[in-house]
């Protein structure tokens, strides 16, 4: 897949990052000074989670309210020209600049401020564009007028729903009225009519965000930084797509995963499931359509899950522990095959093909040229670690992802016996004699450098392993107000001037360059 030669890149979610004028969140406004700092550092791959819409008070980037388009919330509200143009940040409230500054300052992203001041802006910014330019036929309104044209085959579905949804209090939509429920013609029209406002709304929300983000995808071609996004291989219950696509999405039975070694129970994530029988009959059309507008986004695409199109571990009434769908081996090898034939077309993807996943997923996966992961941690058999020297070329390294634990707290807290067998398996760790118990920098430099000497074309660095925090962006499995609020101790802007992303950014050039990742 990779046609870019070997390279280096960096995890960091956009709202991690901070820049001087955002809301207490990261938006497409730091970007630009981001990339500079991964110039520096030699880094051309910006590896992000998913950017779709959310609903409002959930802060997952996987709790995904439609599978297009973008989150409202990493609009850089200086780059609106609306909000520019009511007084920007002095136009606020003397109680809503508080807020902002308290959510600003915050260690962590206070999700409860920050979709409230944010909604407010964008929506006094969104009256005054009806005012000035909507009702007056302005350059602006055509500009919106064709966006919605281009884009209708997702977004009248997209923005009806979320208008519905708010007014109805973001009430299940299968507990509408049957009229909306079922998407009765009749019922939808009166809706748009009644609506009409909140609906505009929303496809004003996506043309600005969509307008902000093609600035930034011409930012990261100036700064020669491959944009890489996240694909969700699922979209949540409560969304535009199961609600517009019922026979495609199902909810009579619950996705989730098979007992392994970690449960003995698997999980269920309650989530609704494809019925790939029925995408098949129409030519495999949504997966398709999802795939092309996702690569009109990004360079390359993390394609989350990648078992998921395979085979789907599902629970209902019939089936309480669950059943694979499709059942047999040589079914679920053939869709998989498919699947990901058709979502390798527009553009380079990466299967996230860890946990428990039977061979023939790689095996597939492999022989379409298409890379897998390498958690180097994980890259082991027992406790004999293998050398990332021998890693396949078509693969992608990394020191962690979004759900495992840091570098620092991985180190500091493994065993001896685990850091010697690291040792052992990492030429770059050989010259330390005797392994140091702590997090060094020494053991750093290392660990950083075993990643960068691996021979898979793609080498992803988490921000928190490049500068050695112990921050993490999610724990699996619970439900605590540390998950996904993640933000870096600096403003975006200031990265190049401060010591410590400045040296870090020397150092990963350095590795980068010795790696042959340059």
């Amino acid at each position: 897949m990779n046609v870019h030669g070997r390279l280096s890149g960096i995890l960091l979610p956009l709202f991690s990052l901070r820049s001087k004028s955002d809301f207490g969140i990261g938006d497409f406004g730091a970007l630009e000074s981001f990339f500079s700092w991964m110039e520096v550092a030699k880094q051309r791959m910006w590896m992000t989670l998913p950017l779709l819409p959310t609903a409002t008070g959930d802060s997952s980037p996987y709790a995904t309210r439609c599978a297009f388009g973008l989150n409202p919330l990493f609009i850089h509200l200086e780059g609106v020209p609306e909000f520019v143009e009511l007084g920007g940040i002095t136009a606020l409230s003397k109680e809503e600049r508080t807020e902002l500054e308290h959510a600003q300052n915050s260690s962590r992203i206070q999700y409860q401020k920050v979709f409230k001041l944010k909604r407010e802006a964008l929506k006094r910014a969104f009256t005054d564009f009806e005012e000035k330019h909507w009702k007056t036929g302005s350059q602006r309104a055509q500009g919106l007028k064709q966006y919605e044209q281009e884009q209708r085959t997702w977004l009248d579905s997209f923005t009806l729903f979320t208008a519905i949804s708010r007014d109805r209090q973001y009430q299940g939509w299968w507990e509408w009225p049957e009229g909306l429920r079922d998407r009765h013609g009749d019922s939808l029209e009166k809706e748009r009519t009644r609506l009409e406002q909140e609906i505009r709304f929303q496809s004003w929300l996506q043309w600005t965000a969509e307008s902000q983000w093609a600035e930034v995808r011409s930012s990261a071609q100036r700064h020669n930084i491959l944009l890489c996004g996240d694909e969700p291989f699922i979209i949540g219950q409560d969304s535009a797509d199961v609600w517009a696509n019922p026979h495609l999405l199902r909810r009579d039975a619950r996705l989730g995963v098979p007992p392994d070694d970690f449960s003995a129970t698997g999980q269920d994530w309650g989530l609704p499931y494809f019925d790939f029988a029925a995408i098949e009959a129409k030519n495999f059309e949504w997966i398709r359509y999802r795939s092309q507008r996702s690569a009109a986004y990004y360079d390359v695409r993390r394609v989350d899950h990648a078992v998921g199109y395979f085979r789907q571990w599902i629970r209902d009434d019939v089936h309480p522990q669950g059943r694979f769908l499709p059942a047999e081996e040589s079914e679920q090898r053939a869709l998989g095959s498919k699947v990901f034939a058709i979502l390798s077309e527009a553009a380079g993807i990466v299967a996230e093909d860890l946990g428990v996943i039977p061979p023939f997923v790689r095996e597939t996966l492999a022989a379409l040229g298409i890379p897998g992961y390498k958690v180097m941690r994980w890259e082991r058999d027992q406790m004999v670690y293998r050398n990332p020297h021998f890693y396949p070329k078509k693969s992608l390294a990394t020191t962690g992802t979004h759900d495992t634990e840091t570098l620092k707290e991985w180190w500091e807290g493994s065993p001896v016996v685990e850091k010697s067998a690291a040792g052992k398996g990492y030429p770059e760790l050989r010259s330390l004699d005797p392994l140091p118990e702590f997090f060094t920098p020494e053991v750093h430099r290392c660990l950083l450098e075993a990643a960068e000497n691996s021979a898979s074309e793609m080498c992803v660095f988490p921000w928190q392993d490049v500068i050695g925090v112990s921050d993490r962006i999610n724990l699996p499995g619970s439900v605590a107000d540390a998950n996904w609020s993640y933000r870096i101790d600096w403003n975006a802007e200031d990265l190049l001037t401060h010591d410590r992303p400045k040296q870090a950014a020397g150092l990963l050039a350095e590795l980068t360059r010795q790696g042959g990742r340059a």
